[in-house]
């Protein structure tokens, strides 16, 4: 006779793929022929993994598959990925707080200028160079932290180099403008 037909068996961690019912079990192995069973092998040992239920209490209703299983879950990242962005990002942040200092010290030094040079020109002058230096330092962190955020990883130190230096370069942008619509209405 015949043996009767199984089902293919599926990879283990798989769910099963009926009708909400769990699969049959895998057939347990054939004793062998030989006389004496082996000392080494304990007859309740099968060599294929045990079923689990599936817990499903409505028929018809599936057991999702694991897709992630041994993977990082979706909304985290591996340690590898975090520190990718994070030194472009520190440096952004850095060079940022640079350009912040740079302003503060021009911003407190400018009514001492304005105190020590009698030439109105020098006072324009280090405010311009003053102020131009801040400018070419924020759109480097800009750019460094434009360049962080594209890569993955942690972005919050990328985020604020991005706001502090955005603000940087606004603001003497518009100075400028209203300076030079000052002096042109004279």
């Amino acid at each position: 006779m015949s043996e009767p037909q199984q089902p293919p068996a599926q990879p283990y961690g798989t769910p099963p793929q009926g009708q909400g019912h769990p699969a049959p079990p895998p057939p347990s192995p054939s004793p062998s022929p030989s006389p004496s069973p082996s000392p080494s092998r304990s007859p309740s040992r099968s060599p294929y993994p045990a079923q689990q239920p599936s817990g499903n209490q409505y028929p018809g209703q599936q057991h999702p598959a694991q897709p992630y299983a041994g993977q990082p879950h979706p909304g985290s990242s591996s340690p590898s990925q975090a520190t990718a962005g994070a030194p472009l990002g520190r440096l952004a942040f850095i060079v940022a707080l640079g350009a912040l200092g740079i302003a503060l010290i021009v911003t407190i030094a400018y009514p001492v200028i304005i105190r020590t040079l009698a030439d109105p020109s020098s006072i324009g002058a280090f405010g311009a160079i003053g102020n131009g230096l801040v400018l070419v330092v924020a759109i480097v962190a800009l750019i460094l932290g434009l360049m962080s955020v594209r890569r993955p990883g942690q972005q919050v130190l990328a985020g604020i180099a991005i706001g502090i230096s955005a603000a940087e370069i606004t603001s003497i942008l518009v100075a400028w403008v209203s300076n030079l619509f000052y002096a042109l209405s004279y």
